[in-house]
């Protein structure tokens, strides 16, 4: 995982070869990254390789301490105190598609794909950070099945060509430092859903561990 400043631009690339698998270190360093934001930065969050991000890593911490961490990294992301810009390439499975949905400005190139799996391997969180991107039916049904969300079925991700995507992703954080910084803020915590999506992923993922066992 690394971390660069470029000025007021921050950028933050998920480096986990070969998929990007998210495990708890990477978790907590998107945590810390987020806490680390002022609001007049702009965070951008790409990734190396062909593999924008596979979710949780299945070696990782499956319990419900696993889960606590991995939730506490959506939640810094959409109350990170700076706007966020997230490009993604190729896959975005499971907690990487949740970490686009949490992006201001998601981006992903058009020959890209979603996919949510959280049923299959034993999860049933994520509806309310996904309802970000998707249309809240359209994402409790993505959801139940697990079937492939091409990047042309986003209407609310900029789409952009594969060779264009880092590009696009750099202009679109520009464009956010280019406004003022109090405004930006103001905006993000007045409109209020960032922060409704917070709550709701939480009370997912609480009422997830306190099912029935």
């Amino acid at each position: 995982m690394r971390t660069r400043r470029e000025g007021r631009l921050v950028r933050a690339t998920l480096d986990r070869p070969p998929v990007n698998a998210l495990d708890m270190a990477a978790y907590r360093w998107l945590t810390e990254t987020c806490a680390a934001m002022r609001p007049d930065e702009c965070l951008l969050v790409d990734a190396a390789g062909h593999v924008f991000s596979a979710g949780h890593d299945r070696g990782a911490d499956a319990t419900a301490g696993g889960l606590t961490v991995g939730a506490a990294a959506l939640t810094a992301v959409l109350r990170c105190p700076a706007p966020v810009v997230v490009a993604a390439q190729g896959p975005a499975i499971g907690a990487g598609a949740l970490l686009l949905a949490a992006a201001d400005v998601p981006l992903i190139a058009s020959d890209a794909w979603l996919e949510l799996p959280e049923l299959d391997v034993g999860v049933t969180v994520g509806h309310a950070v996904l309802s970000r991107l998707l249309p809240p039916a359209m994402a409790s049904r993505v959801l139940l099945t697990a079937e492939r969300i091409p990047a042309a079925d986003l209407d609310t991700a900029v789409l952009r060509p594969p060779d264009d995507l880092a590009r696009a992703a750099e202009d679109a954080a520009y464009t956010l430092l280019a406004k003022p910084s109090g405004l930006v803020s103001l905006a993000r915590r007045s409109w209020g859903e960032r922060e409704r999506a917070a709550t709701a992923y939480e009370s997912e993922v609480a009422a997830f561990q306190a099912r029935p066992r």
